[in-house]
């Protein structure tokens, strides 16, 4: 009889035990709330991480593409960032995601 008592309540206690560890399983959340540009921002990701989200979400459900924040920099800085984005391809610019891509290659490429 006592190894039956034994038995039992490591039984129930694994029961327990597993039913503990599942509780994170049963958490909803969608992802419309994970990629939500608030909700990346308060877990971590940077405004323009949050930005790019949005704006590929818009365009896969046919919306408008319109950007979260507005960048204020003066003419000189605009400047100087579209030419190093022009002599350096591999450097993010303002269009990385704002343009159509098109099969063929084109000048605006460069």
């Amino acid at each position: 009889m006592d190894k039956m008592g034994v038995m039992k309540k490591s039984l129930l206690f694994g029961i327990l035990l597993a039913t503990i560890c599942a509780l994170p399983v049963v958490a909803s959340v969608t992802v419309e709330e994970t990629t939500d540009p608030e909700n990346l921002i308060n877990s971590g990701y940077s405004e323009a991480a949050a930005e790019d989200v949005f704006i590929q979400k818009n365009r896969v459900a046919g919306k408008p593409a319109e950007p979260l924040y507005d960048k204020n920099q003066n003419v000189v800085v605009k400047f100087v960032k579209g030419f190093f984005s022009y002599v350096d391809p591999g450097r993010d610019n303002v269009d990385r995601l704002h343009h159509d891509i098109k099969r063929s290659p084109s000048y605006s490429d460069l």
